[in-house]
């Protein structure tokens, strides 16, 4: 009984104690429960996530529209590769966020809240302006003409705003985004970014180097900021952002169904002569990974920080001159392969991401935040400063300023790419700062205007010259444009309210900025918001770029005293860059916080009512006349090898008929291809290249359309051939299809 007794009295102890245990963990629990985030709790490895992907055709219109350089009087006339908007949808089941990569120059204030009013028409209306963002990848061999504000319509080739353009640009958008929610699977996201091998230069290299750190990049400059012609080349050939960085989006059964991938190449691959609308490099190596990853899979090449960045090589002679592309350096290369040899290399470097580079899957916290700044007066802390200003700068406020968007002399100069015209200098600058030993300042000396070279601009106002430069108001700036040689005070010219945006998936926040940036700016604002977004776990900050509007350049404070194209372009004056990084900043800090910053300056939401169309989009094509698609000029021979140019040019209708009846989602274009090239198989003619395909073209002039393929595609086999032109008439009682083809042609190896 005693032993019984003793036992008995020893467990209802051991009881007692594992309740108070059990009590303490519980608590444990539910204190760890409570505190940490509850969105990571319902992420990470749950089946809330959903992921989405999808790609729609946004071409519009090929013919009398202007090209991507906004070279006056050049005009599109024709189609190499066609155009597309790529959607990324992620839901962690409280609200999704869609990004877009579309292939078109600018993303020009009006798209996006076009997209967000025909989303919302179409019942998505969990999609907004905060977890919405929509990028362009700056591709110069795009069309133009989609703004609602006169800067960036009049410049162009032919003057005005193409409302057919624009609607198709915003349906395709807000299509891509519906279909890729519509299409979300149970799956998840991951991070992947390395150092690649891609070929690119810095086309303002002079201006890179007088960035006060280039010491830390290992470039040698002097104490007054001189540096030899070695240090300069080095620069040329190495001052950008090798890494490449992006998402894989895959399925619950392991299964990558997307790519959103950052590397900045400027879209210019396509030269200023180009005519022919294409997607440029990244639009080439968007193809070249689906292709390689299969049906279904959607591949993005979304821009990074590619101010300063080109794709194209220096000249050895001299890397001030003209860069060179691919077919000046390759004599056997034809002028519509310098895409392709640019976005092969970002081709296989994305391939090589998705195979081979270790996946960081992005769990917790996935949140948005957005706001519209007014970026003509943006008051600046000084902490945003820091050392980066000259020596001659006042800060003696405690803060600085952005100003009024003004465009200085150097655009008219152009870059080392050609574009827009070569009529003056890069680096023209208002005024000197010497340093006075008597009066321990600096003072401010006025350029002798005769010491620079603005011939283009004398020429393009003589004799009027002096007087032009007052009457556009060049010597009202000088306070807040500093070194600017102001050309143009844009006013209310073009939209100052600018959109700025953060998306944050667990470890990771890309970042939306209208802006092109160079190198070291990019630099410098991810610093800060590296530096911030640390406390809440993010590791990594990618800056997507012409992100929901375009508003020129940002550089760094002594970039934009260089005054070279960038400089010049940098709208806002010398504090733009630290002004930027500043509003970026506190949406980060909100995103710490988890607090959403107030929206902001309201964005223009509608076509306004004085706009100046293109004369071509005021009414529609009148019908086609004529025997249209007859022959009028054969293959030229019958046989054919690798590297030959083959043609065939018809009797042809007005292009713009399908942009239309795309609009009107006619059954007459689906699936509808300009042109085709067709092989003889088993007694009958097939397909084999329609006018997606890098090697074929499509030119309309003077009612005459002309088929075209260079025979270098990788599959093509030995075989008979033809060409094949596909139009739609319009006529008196309707719109028709027709196809007309050329006679058979011969192929050997």
């Amino acid at each position: 009984m005693l032993m019984v007794s003793s036992y008995q009295q020893n467990f209802e102890e051991w009881g007692i104690q594992m309740k108070k245990r059990f009590k303490v963990i519980l608590c444990l629990v539910l204190v760890m429960a409570m505190t940490l985030p509850l969105t990571g709790l319902a992420f990470a490895g749950s089946d809330s996530v959903k992921v989405g992907v999808a790609k729609v055709d946004i071409t519009g219109p090929i013919t009398d529209i202007s090209t991507g350089y906004n070279s006056l009087g050049d005009l599109m006339e024709g189609l190499l590769t066609r155009l597309y908007a790529r959607a990324f949808v992620v839901d962690n089941g409280e609200a999704p966020m869609a990004y877009v990569s579309a292939e078109l120059v600018h993303m020009t204030e009006s798209i996006k809240p076009g997209v967000i009013k025909k989303l919302h028409a179409d019942g998505y209306s969990c999609f907004s302006e905060e977890n919405t963002m929509v990028t362009a990848t700056h591709c110069h061999s795009s069309t133009s003409n989609t703004s609602w504000f006169a800067l960036y319509d009049l410049i162009n080739g032919v003057p005005g705003y193409d409302d057919e353009s624009y609607k198709l640009i915003v349906k395709g958008i807000a299509e891509a985004i519906e279909q890729a929610y519509d299409s979300r699977v149970k799956g998840s996201v991951s991070l992947v970014y390395g150092e690649t091998d891609i070929s690119a230069s810095n086309r303002s290299a002079d201006a890179f180097l007088t960035n006060i750190n280039v010491g830390d990049y290992g470039y040698e400059v002097n104490a007054d900021g001189t540096f030899s012609y070695e240090t300069g080349l080095k620069a040329a050939k190495n001052a950008y952002n090798h890494e490449m960085a992006g998402i894989v989006l895959t399925d619950s059964k392991g299964n990558d169904i997307g790519f959103l991938n950052f590397f900045g190449s400027h879209g210019t691959s396509n030269g200023i002569d180009n005519t022919f609308v294409a997607s440029d490099h990244k639009g080439y190596a968007a193809l070249k990974v689906e292709d390689e990853m299969g049906e279904g899979f959607v591949a993005a090449f979304s821009q990074a920080d590619s101010g300063d960045t080109s794709p194209n090589a220096i000249n050895s002679n001299d890397y001030h001159d003209q860069f060179l592309r691919p077919n000046e350096l390759d004599a056997t290369a034809d002028v519509i392969e310098n895409q392709i040899a640019h976005g092969s290399q970002e081709a296989a470097a994305a391939m090589n991401l998705i195979k081979n580079a270790k996946r960081t899957e992005l769990t917790g916290d996935f949140d948005f935040n957005y706001t519209a700044v007014d970026f003509s007066d943006i008051t600046v802390d000084l902490d945003y400063v820091g050392d980066f200003h000259m020596p001659y700068d006042d800060l003696s406020a405690g803060f600085v300023k952005t100003c009024e968007p003004c465009i200085g002399a150097g655009i008219i100069a152009g870059d080392e790419e050609g574009a827009p015209v070569d009529n003056a200098l890069e680096g023209a600058t208002k005024h000197n700062f010497v340093y006075n030993e008597k009066t321990k300042s600096y003072d401010r000396i006025a350029c002798d205007f005769s010491m620079i070279d603005l011939y283009g601009l004398e020429n393009l106002f003589e004799p009027l010259w002096p007087y032009a430069m007052k009457l556009l108001q060049s010597d009202g700036y000088d306070e807040l444009q500093m070194e600017k040689v102001v050309c143009l005070a844009v006013g209310e010219l073009m939209q100052p309210v600018q959109p700025l945006q953060i998306m944050r998936m667990g470890s990771l926040a890309i970042v939306g900025v209208p802006f092109e940036l160079t190198y070291e700016q990019a630099n410098r604002t991810k610093a800060v918001l590296e530096d911030t977004l640390a406390a809440d776990g993010v590791s990594k900050v990618i800056i997507a770029t012409h992100a929901n509007a375009y508003s020129q350049y940002v550089t760094t404070r002594e970039e934009f005293a260089a005054q070279h194209y960038e400089g010049a372009t940098c709208l806002f004056g010398p504090w733009s860059g630290a002004a930027m990084t500043q509003e970026l900043d506190k949406l980060a800090k909100g995103i710490v916080n988890g607090t959403h910053a107030d929206k902001g300056a309201a964005l223009a939401q509608s076509t306004p009512l004085a706009l100046l169309y293109t004369p071509v989009s005021i009414v529609d094509p009148l019908p086609d006349v004529g025997s249209y698609g007859t022959l009028k000029s054969d293959v030229a021979n019958d046989d054919y090898y690798v590297g030959d140019w083959v043609t065939a040019s018809f009797t042809g209708v007005n292009p713009r008929h399908i942009s239309l009846l795309m609009l009107s989602d006619s059954k007459l274009v689906d699936n509808y291809s300009y042109m085709e090239v067709q092989r003889l198989q088993n007694g009958s003619w097939k397909t084999v290249y329609t006018d997606g395909n890098p090697y074929t073209t499509f030119k309309y002039e003077s009612s005459t359309a002309t088929v075209g393929w260079l025979i270098k595609n990788e599959d093509v086999t030995p075989g008979c051939y033809r060409l094949v032109y596909n139009g739609i008439a319009k006529t008196a009682s309707g719109y028709k299809a027709f196809s007309a083809q050329s006679s058979e042609l011969f192929r050997y190896y």
